[in-house]
């Protein structure tokens, strides 16, 4: 018969030795979380390194890319468009000079307004054409006048100076006038010579002096001196005359100021003066 006393000692023995088991794991337990901690850096460490590779890699793979794509020449320069004016070398040397950068480096925007500074450039349209061709369609100017002394002046009103005379298709009328006036004389123009038209007037020239007078001379010679004031209404005051008591002898008026208030004052060529361009018209 076993004693009870034996019994509670065997069993402090069991416990003793449970604890002093889950102790000993513990222990390991904690010496194999150290063991692992170091080889998870450097597995963290080994991570990151081949990150930075792979990074390195494609950055070196898209500079020789853009070396390579750099390195395509443009082998051809296209020009379209009806070129009248323009001096086809000028814009080849324009061009050449944006070429060195290979065909994908290649500033459109630059390229457009390099050849929009020609004088007779309106717009130029610039584009690739893939493999190796740049196109560029030149739209030139379309004077409507001639504009003070060696300019021209375009349908938007622009005044554009080329940089050698040439020889238009046909004659142009000539407007002057103040800085920043271009756009109005332009105006007053096309309404004067409409209403002179219907007289078989032609209007040759329109200026604006600079205190604001206007001044218009005809085919032929003949000038009309308008005012500042209102110079449409003086303009028809003058039609109305010429109808009446000019148009028979109008070959011997050499000036015509409507500035008065109730009529206009005549200023007559001498006769030989009239023979004289009679002569030049013979």
């Amino acid at each position: 018969m076993t004693s009870p006393y034996r019994k509670g000692a065997a069993s402090a023995a069991g416990g003793a030795t449970k604890r002093r088991d889950k102790r000993r794991q513990r222990a390991e337990k904690r010496e194999g979380e150290k063991r692992f901690r170091p080889n998870r850096e450097w597995g963290r460490m080994l991570n990151r390194l081949l990150l930075l590779a792979a990074a390195m890699g494609f950055v070196y793979g898209v500079e020789q890319l853009s070396r390579q794509l750099d390195a395509i020449p443009v082998d051809r320069v296209v020009f379209a468009g009806d070129l009248q004016h323009l001096n086809r070398q000028a814009l080849i040397d324009r061009v050449t000079r944006h070429l060195a950068v290979g065909y994908i480096g290649l500033d459109l925007a630059d390229i457009q307004a390099e050849l929009e500074q020609e004088p007779w450039v309106y717009r130029a349209v610039v584009g690739r054409v893939w493999p190796r061709e740049l196109k560029i369609t030149i739209v030139e100017e379309t004077p409507i006048a001639e504009w003070g002394k060696g300019g021209l002046l375009n349908h938007r009103g622009r005044i554009f100076e080329p940089k050698v005379a040439m020889e238009l298709s046909e004659p142009l009328p000539l407007l002057d006038g103040p800085e920043g006036s271009a756009i109005e004389i332009m105006r007053q123009y096309r309404l004067m010579s409409q209403l002179m038209g219907d007289e078989s007037l032609v209007l040759s020239r329109l200026q604006l002096k600079p205190r604001g007078t206007w001044i218009a001379t005809l085919e032929g010679g003949a000038e009309v001196v308008l005012g500042r004031q209102e110079p449409l209404e003086k303009l028809r005051r003058f039609l109305w005359v010429y109808r009446e008591s000019l148009k028979a002898d109008f070959a011997r008026v050499e000036r015509v100021d409507t500035r008065y208030i109730n009529g206009l004052a005549v200023a007559w060529r001498e006769p030989e003066e009239v023979e004289k361009m009679q002569e030049k018209k013979g």
